[in-house]
């Protein structure tokens, strides 16, 4: 019993530092994308907001989208299919 609740802490810490992985580069190239259309504006456009400006706000508005969330079924799924294999392994 001991063993299997090792291994689920185990499973867990991986599935954490590749959660961490994907988001932080997901973060990354969508920095990367917004700095890149900044500079595809109009000088018009530049001037009328700042680089940083323009960034943190894409940024804000990354965070409230889906994709970030999507990123949870690192978690979710392996978590199900898991749970299931033992479910089955149990009462099969």
């Amino acid at each position: 019993m001991f063993g299997l609740i090792r291994n689920i802490v185990i499973i867990f810490l991986l599935l954490s530092v590749v959660y961490a992985v994907l988001s932080f580069t997901a973060r990354f190239k969508h920095r990367r994308l917004l700095e890149a259309e900044y500079e595809t504006l109009s000088d018009f456009d530049k001037m009328a907001e700042s680089e940083d400006d323009f960034v943190a706000r894409g940024m804000k508005a990354y965070t409230r989208s889906y994709r970030p969330k999507l990123l949870l079924g690192v978690f979710i799924i392996p978590s199900l299919i898991g749970f299931g294999l033992i479910w089955l392994a149990q009462y099969g």
